[in-house]
């Protein structure tokens, strides 16, 4: 197992930091990050693992990545180049389990995105409880990713980008000398708290504006009416529409509906 290639690093990381700078990206909080170390984010959009390798840099990181998408042309010959590790979705995985403290082991940073599949409502999942057993065999200080607004600017259920503002958090939420004397429930809740990100709680109070475009495919995510219970909605540009009663929610600049979260 070995780290990312530090040349092809340098390069590509380089170039996604200038990508996450344009989507709107900023840290508001940082840390320095010393291997060996696991790295946890939220997962609210396709986008995250730019966000946070653009967070990390310089810092060579070894990804946990979902084993579908290495079966895609241009993100698995992506993901083969960083050297990321294939881990099977919503199940044990011993073979990338073992990869990953191998990687530990040469001092190296592993990334996982712990809910394990990108959260539609722009709210935090809730984790396996399997990762806390990891963090506990691991035995090195944990480190959070948080991102705030990426499925915002970039909604799983849209193709297109809404432009606006992310705020990335960085820090260090347990040490290697903490880790050995909390339980694996301690763990558990303890990176649930810190993971833990609601867009739509976050912004009703920053009142970030973020640009309105079509929201197509947001009727398969919310698909039934809250006035009459009708499912099957409709979308025409900012709008779900009931084809039934006519109510109408309207998705607005701050990523609510009818000023209420998804």
């Amino acid at each position: 197992m070995k780290k990312p290639n530090i040349f092809i690093h340098m390069i590509f990381g380089f170039l996604i930091k200038i990508i996450a700078l344009f989507k709107g990206q900023t840290s508001i909080e940082k840390c320095k990050i010393k291997g060996p170390a696991v790295v946890l984010s939220n997962h609210t959009s396709f986008y995250d693992f730019i966000y946070t390798s653009a967070a990390l840099y310089p810092r060579r990181v070894t990804y946990l990545a979902a084993s579908k998408m290495f079966y895609e042309p241009l993100t698995g010959f992506f993901l083969r180049l960083a050297r990321a590790v294939p881990k099977s979705l919503m199940q044990a995985d011993p073979a990338a389990t073992i990869k990953a403290f191998r990687m530990l082991e040469k001092g190296g940073i592993v990334s996982i995105f712990p809910e394990g599949q990108i959260s539609p409502m722009n709210r935090t999942l809730t984790p396996a409880y399997s990762i806390a057993k990891f963090l506990k065999k691991a035995n090195v200080d944990v480190y959070i990713v948080k991102h705030m607004g990426a499925g915002l600017v970039n909604p799983p259920w849209s193709k297109y980008s809404f432009k606006g503002k992310i705020e990335t958090i960085k820090k260090l939420i347990i040490n290697k000398t903490a880790l050995k004397d909390m339980s694996l429930d301690e763990i558990y809740q303890k990176l649930k708290d810190e993971l833990f990100y609601s867009a739509s709680i976050d912004n009703l109070k920053k009142k970030y504006k973020y640009q309105i475009k079509p929201i197509m495919n947001l009727e398969n995510v919310i698909y039934q009416c809250p006035s009459c219970l009708y499912e099957g909605l409709t979308s025409h540009k900012n709008q779900l529409i009931c084809p039934s009663c006519k109510h109408t929610l309207a998705y607005d600049q701050y990523g609510l509906l009818n000023g209420e979260g998804l």
